[in-house]
């Protein structure tokens, strides 16, 4: 994995950042939600103390990436239910064309 040096611009203030090559498209993308999302505040509320600001961005997101992670998390549970179940009826089925291949 080859490392690459980025500055990133969050909420005014730049940061040097270090990362593999791969992730910096994703974190891009990830300054750019967080700005969005602190633009959408300051106008909203009229906030401009940066940090209750990134406080209430933090909130934000991280609330829907648990929202997201228990969706997922159920979603998961339900398909190894189903896998299960699958195999269950494949082995009965397997069970039932053996008995009528001995037959």
């Amino acid at each position: 994995m080859s490392e690459t040096n980025i500055k990133v611009e969050v909420a005014g203030s730049i940061f040097p950042l270090r990362v593999n090559a791969e992730d910096e498209e994703n974190i891009k993308e990830a300054v750019e939600l967080i700005n969005n999302k602190i633009a959408e505040f300051e106008k909203t509320y009229a906030i401009r103390d940066k940090k209750e600001v990134l406080s209430m961005v933090l909130l934000q997101l991280v609330s829907q990436l648990y929202k997201q992670a228990n969706t997922a998390e159920r979603e998961l549970s339900h398909l190894k239910q189903l896998f299960a179940e699958v195999e269950v009826m494949l082995k009965d089925h397997t069970r039932s064309i053996n008995k009528i291949n001995e037959e």
